[in-house]
């Protein structure tokens, strides 16, 4: 009987044993949480897990690890709501091509006294409407691409997500696109570029912003301009049969043939630019473009007009030139607070431009 009772007494006492060396398995500590911080929450419309062509929100909660998140639980650094088409690498891409297109004054590029922003809409277009860059779409099928494209993006919700979720991360990378860029002068020197000339980009950049968004919102809300691009794109077509006709004329031809499609070329050229000279003055009237050539009105006119033969038509475009311009505001804005702090390693022969 002692035997058995010694037996279970030191059988008690490494249980006890091992159950204090093993009581934390019995609690778990929290698990720490990383939430986006409250700028870049955005409320989205509920979607279907069966629809792939809704937002993935990444500002839905996630585990995170003692590295990035404080003893509080939330997340010390800034999380990015993401689209699966329509991707960070195109908000980024984007912001980088915009602030190369910014020539400071007083270098190689522009010597001038006043810095220049050369955007074209038609090299924009042909950069994310042809090459497709950061965006979720196969480039070997460029129509294709674009159908997936549009019908994706031109829809209420999702360019109401698009505008919320990413305009605080297109007006962070252009800020980190500006303090890596650099400028030659006209000594030979590379310059970073100075705060004066980082509200000038953004200045300059939010004006051209503004100047499209208002266009393409006015034009597809006009009944008026529809029909005078259809005009114009008809002579176009026209002009284009008239010179392949006279590139087919056989060479026994008379010479009055030959006159005849001549003048068939002049007469139809003189028609499309008295329809061009229409629907540009339309379009003036009513968007009122600001620092906006000809060229690009037009441009811009046709391609709201196509937009337009597609899937779900111009009430989504409008809408998106809207928000063009809602971003317009938010990066003249970001020109008139303090530039952020970004790291950044330039080298021994790198200064300020304009110092």
């Amino acid at each position: 009987m002692k035997r058995i009772l010694a037996i279970a007494f030191i059988l008690a006492l490494a249980g006890g044993y091992w159950f204090m060396q093993n009581r934390d398995s019995f609690s778990p500590e929290p698990v720490a949480t990383e939430v986006a911080p409250q700028r870049w929450q955005v409320s989205t419309v509920q979607q279907s897990p069966s629809d792939p062509l809704m937002p993935i929100n990444a500002t839905a909660a996630v585990n995170g690890t003692d590295d990035n998140a404080t003893e509080t639980g939330n997340a010390t650094r800034p999380v990015y709501p993401a689209d699966e088409i329509v991707r960070h690498d195109f908000v980024e891409d984007a912001s980088a091509y915009l602030v190369s297109r910014y020539l400071p004054a007083k270098t190689k590029d522009n010597p001038g006294a006043q810095g220049r922003f050369d955007l074209n809409v038609k090299s924009l277009n042909i950069r994310y409407g042809v090459d497709f860059n950061g965006l979720g779409v196969d480039p070997a099928d460029t129509l294709a691409a674009r159908k997936i494209v549009f019908t994706h993006v031109l829809q209420g919700p999702m360019l109401d997500f698009l505008h919320a979720a990413y305009t605080p991360l297109f007006l962070d990378s252009l800020e980190q696109a500006l303090q890596s860029v650099t400028h030659t002068l006209p000594s030979g020197q590379m310059a970073v570029v100075s705060e004066e000339q980082r509200k000038e980009m953004l200045t300059l950049l939010a004006a051209r912003l503004k100047a499209i968004g208002k266009t393409v919102a006015a034009v597809a809300k006009s009944d008026s301009i529809r029909p005078l691009v259809t005009k114009y794109l008809d002579d176009m077509e026209s002009v284009s049969q008239a010179h392949l006709a006279f590139w087919n004329i056989p060479e026994d031809a008379s010479i009055s043939v030959r006159n005849e499609a001549s003048a068939r070329i002049k007469t139809t050229i003189q028609t499309r630019e008295i329809s061009r000279q229409r629907l540009l003055q339309a379009i003036v009237s009513t968007a009122n473009p600001q620092d906006m050539d000809a060229t690009e009105l037009i441009y811009l006119a046709q391609w709201v007009y196509r937009r337009g033969q597609e899937d779900p038509g111009l009430a989504n475009v409008a809408r998106a030139g809207e928000l063009l311009v809602r971003t317009a505001d938010a990066v003249a804005q970001r020109s008139s607070e303090p530039q952020p702090e970004v790291e950044q390693v330039v080298g021994d022969d790198t200064q300020n431009i304009g110092q």
